[in-house]
């Protein structure tokens, strides 16, 4: 008995620290007094400020417009009106973040990067979002918190985006056809796609066959785009077993934003409105302003479900690399299953995160806390030879710690390439692999745990 009395302790527990969260700065709950007024977000739903004035009330929570997550927010009317992401509370940066990361550097690190990857777009886009918001991207803290963000933000989307190669997904859209000033897409499965030549041989639909991945029909607008099955344009011709992309929410941009709940809210904050990336994906992929301000999107403004975080909190607050990998595919790596493509993925992410760290000048690389598995991952990764990039990190980690300092030794004969400086090459880039997103949730864990204290009160 006495066992069964801790089991539900602990579930209550559970339970409790799952739940728990601090309180939302831009609820409308005790949004009174001084400069604070209580409006409505038209860019997720078309209404008046008047009809939020309910919202002050905790008891009206649960009607509308109030039960929709952040339909109506607190105003603080000294600023302009743009609702701010989660802060830091760090203070504001007087370096701008593309005099910390220049051009030069930006070239360095990516070398063969196509459009819509320019460096100018990266830079107007992020003095676009900053101009906005006072929490700004690369722009919080000290110069090594600066620094330590953007090789964070960098070793993330130089994966992602295969080194600024791959504007979509390969698997959907490796290559694009241009016909009668449309683009199209031809989607493939994973067994019937040539990877060594990025080239499909079957295509997904074709035969009456239906694309729709990424694509959650429950989710519909405000808090997603409408999606549904993507058939081929023609049954017939020279569209035969091609797709219009614009109908589809694959992966695309620096970080492979992926899912129509995830356009819409992206499209929310760089457009303005749900429609203009709900109507056209294809953004993403084709103007710089979106193929970065996605990534600065989820970087600063996405919080994982239940969860009070993003990856700029993350980097800033938590010193954590691997936190912020925890939300953008920590379904997926951390840990990542032995054997698979995202054990293998793993060790790209290192190693460009490595390189960005060093073309950055970081003092230190952040904590892999956060996602289980990647700082064993990172010594394996070392001592093996497979992250050449990463052993002056190594030693300097093996410094910091209470344990004798050894030099990693490769167990294998190095991959290349065998200098970081020296890594762009065609046999690097061909081993690159897009990969499915997979978004993080606790309520996984949340469900185990309710279904462990059910058993235990009916045994």
């Amino acid at each position: 008995m006495a066992s069964k009395s801790i089991v539900v302790a602990l579930a209550l527990a559970l339970l409790s620290s799952v739940s728990a969260q601090p309180p939302d700065p831009l609820s409308c709950v005790n949004c009174v007094g001084g400069d604070k007024k209580c409006v409505g977000d038209t860019a997720i739903q078309l209404l008046d400020d008047s009809e939020c004035v309910i919202c002050l009330k905790s008891s009206s929570k649960w009607t509308w417009p109030c039960n929709v997550d952040g339909l109506c927010w607190c105003w603080d009317t000294t600023k302009p009106r743009f609702k701010p992401t989660l802060p830091t509370g760090l203070e504001e940066a007087t370096q701008k973040p593309c005099d910390i990361f220049t051009e030069k550097m930006f070239n360095e690190l990516a070398p063969n990067a196509v459009h819509p990857y320019t460096y100018e777009g990266l830079c107007d886009t992020i003095e676009m979002l900053n101009k906005r918001y006072d929490e700004k991207i690369f722009q919080m803290g000290t110069l090594d918190q600066q620094k330590n963000e953007w090789a964070a933000f960098l070793g993330h989307t130089t994966h992602e985006s295969a080194q600024y190669t791959a504007p979509r997904e390969n698997l959907p859209c490796a290559r694009t056809t241009q016909l009668g000033g449309g683009t199209y897409c031809k989607p493939c499965a994973n067994e019937n796609f040539d990877w060594e030549n990025r080239y499909c041989e079957i295509s997904l639909v074709s035969n009456g066959g239906m694309y729709e991945e990424y694509c959650d029909k429950t989710v519909t607008p405000p808090f997603g785009c409408v999606c549904g099955p993507t058939t081929e344009v023609e049954t017939s011709g020279n569209l035969k077993g091609l797709m219009n992309p614009n109908f589809a929410f694959f992966g695309r941009g620096a970080i492979q934003l992926s899912w129509n709940a995830n356009y819409a809210k992206a499209s929310a904050v760089l457009a303005e409105n749900l429609d203009t990336l709900c109507a056209q994906p294809e953004l993403v992929a084709t103007d710089p302003t979106y193929a970065w301000g996605t990534a600065l999107w989820f970087w600063g403004f996405n919080k994982p479900p239940g969860e009070e975080t993003t990856c700029h909190i993350q980097s800033l607050n938590e010193g954590s690399f691997g936190g912020s990998l925890n939300i953008i595919n920590g379904g997926l790596e951390c840990p990542a299953h032995p054997n698979s493509y995202h054990a293998d993925a793993i060790v790209t992410r290192l190693r460009y995160y490595c390189i960005a760290a060093s073309i950055v000048g970081v003092k230190r690389l952040l904590s892999f806390e956060g996602c289980d598995g990647l700082a064993k991952k990172f010594e394996d990764c070392n001592l093996s030879g497979m992250c050449p990039e990463c052993n002056e990190w190594m030693m300097l980690a093996e410094v910091d710690s209470d344990e004798p300092t050894k030099a990693p030794t490769p167990k294998v004969p190095t991959h290349t390439p065998t200098q970081w400086r020296q890594w762009a090459d065609e046999a690097w880039l061909s081993d690159i692999k897009r990969r499915d997103s997979s978004a993080h949730s606790v309520s996984s864990a949340l469900g185990y745990v309710v279904c462990l204290f059910t058993a235990y009160l009916v045994h």
